[in-house]
């Protein structure tokens, strides 16, 4: 039986977050904008998932905090780059964009303080419930960095995603998460530097790098969510995949930016 829950603890987020980044890869082929929506679905899973993940009292609440802030992130990034008219020559949407994140990141604390003030249930575990509840706001809302680097630079979110998609794959195997966490390295090493070497405008070392950093998000949260004892459900366990892609945007953003237009 705990062969089986840890099974599912490690296959199940997984097969989500390939999902994921293969919806993201898909998406960048086309318009930059059509990560959008599969941004915005993230941020619904993680708000349908977080707080029950994590065991977070008054989940619902929790719920709605987080989904505000996925919806906001998402929208505030595609108003600035459709309003400013950006294309892969300009790189200030981008910061206008993560302006305006970070106004909704302040937001969320604020949202997360509110939902405590409106709880009925005598507020148990109230440090916790805001910590847990920020915490998945700021993942959902950081989600939104995969729409603001396909606007700039689209190669970078093939790299990311397929960077992402052959670390969480090997933290699948049934070997030691510090086994999976560093052949997961090199493989997402490997897997950036032959999708950047296809591109024109990414060379095959910064694809290298780029799938290091991300393979490393990856097993960061892989190490700090796969063993908690909810995520031997299924429905719970998908998030820690969600959540791995999500956090993953940061370092796609800022390859995007840093190698520039």
């Amino acid at each position: 039986m705990r062969e089986e829950a840890t099974a599912v603890s490690r296959v199940v987020p997984a097969a989500s977050g390939t999902v994921a980044c293969v919806l993201l890869a898909a998406a960048a082929l086309g318009s930059p904008l059509l990560l959008a929506p599969v941004v915005a679905l993230l941020g619904l899973l993680l708000a349908w998932g977080w707080p029950r993940l994590l065991a977070v009292p008054s989940p619902t609440g929790a719920g709605v905090v987080v989904a505000l802030a996925a919806l906001a992130a998402v929208a505030v990034v595609v108003a600035v780059h459709v309003t400013s008219d950006v294309g892969p020559a300009l790189a200030a949407a981008p910061d206008a964009a993560g302006a305006g994140v970070l106004v909704v990141l302040g937001l969320s604390v604020v949202a997360a303080f509110v939902h405590q003030v409106l709880r009925t249930d005598g507020r148990p575990r109230l440090a916790e419930s805001v910590a847990s509840t920020v915490a998945g706001a700021a993942l959902a809302a950081l989600a939104s960095g995969w729409v603001s680097a396909a606007v700039v630079r689209p190669g970078a979110v093939l790299v990311g995603a397929t960077a992402a998609a052959a670390a969480l794959v090997v933290s699948a195997l049934p070997w030691p998460q510090r086994l999976t966490g560093a052949v997961g390295l090199v493989a997402a090493a490997a897997a950036g530097a032959l999708v950047a070497g296809g591109l024109e405008d990414l060379s095959a070392l910064v694809g290298a790098v780029a799938g290091l950093v991300v393979a490393g998000v990856v097993a960061v949260v892989d190490r700090l969510l796969v063993a908690l004892p909810r995520a031997a459900s299924r429905r719970r366990a998908a998030v820690v995949g969600v959540a791995a892609v999500s956090l993953a945007a940061v370092p796609v953003q800022l390859l995007a930016l840093v190698v520039g237009p």
